[in-house]
């Protein structure tokens, strides 16, 4: 089982997170199973929005294979909780749709849930990451169009995917939907975005009605940068492009 504990602040925001485990996929380790590629590509994606896209410094931080563990060294604020928040979804429906492959627990950042945080962040051992699966498909299967306005500030995006039967791609598939599907909810449901979007099997398009800010930037951005990741280890699976327009159609 994967163990996810999150810490918030007294005002509910949250300033750390230590993920630990795997499910056990029968092979095992990172990238074999569909929830530790949705854990991995969740908590990987909102690590690097606050550390590459936010710049955001941490108080602690520690990584192991299967396993990643940070702390905000400053104050949360609206901009890290919304990149949080986007991890927060994804878990939650990870952890209502298979609960024995997830479990989640929040503790209120106090004396003895900081000792805890700490010595959790501290014994993190890092290990060299195992082969990722190795897939036989000869063209892209996954299309990721990001829509960027003229200030280049991303304003919807649309993800298309070519049906694969192959179970190494279904792993791969799992981490980009997620990711995708909880930003889109985030926006959505968190921040309260109106939207307009087309949620079909294997296909969403969602695009903003008004325009952006600083918070679905950052949502949008996180996405985005988990997206890159992905292309970057398997570019067999999924093909990302920005593209600047006036209209989703």
């Amino acid at each position: 089982m994967i163990s996810a504990e999150i810490y918030t602040q007294s005002d509910g925001k949250i300033a750390a997170f230590v993920l630990r485990g795997h499910n056990d996929g029968g092979k095992g380790g990172h990238g074999y199973n569909v929830h530790c590629a949705e854990v991995s590509a969740l908590s990987q994606s909102a690590h690097f929005g606050i550390r590459k896209y936010l710049n955001r410094e941490v108080a602690a931080e520690n990584h192991e294979h299967g396993g990643l563990g940070i702390e905000l060294k400053e104050a949360p604020d609206e901009l890290t909780e919304a990149v949080f928040q986007t991890m927060m979804i994804g878990l939650r429906e990870i952890e209502k749709i298979s609960p024995q492959a997830v479990k989640i627990e929040m503790r209120e950042m106090d004396k003895s849930a900081e000792e805890n945080l700490q010595s959790k962040i501290k014994s993190m051992k890092p290990s060299p990451v195992r082969d990722l699966p190795k897939l036989n498909i000869s063209d892209v299967k996954i299309r990721a169009d990001i829509y960027l306005n003229d200030e280049k500030k991303i304003v919807g995006f649309s993800i298309e995917e070519r049906k694969n039967k192959a179970k190494e791609f279904k792993i791969y598939r799992a981490g980009i939907w997620i990711l995708v599907k909880s930003a889109f909810s985030c926006v959505k449901d968190y921040l309260k975005h109106d939207l307009r979007f087309k949620n079909e099997p294997r296909r969403l398009v969602v695009k903003l009605k008004s325009s952006p800010d600083e918070v679905t930037e950052a949502v949008f951005q996180t996405m985005l940068i988990g997206l890159l990741e992905i292309e970057k280890k398997v570019p067999q699976v999924v093909k990302v492009e920005e593209k600047i327009i006036s209209e989703v159609k």
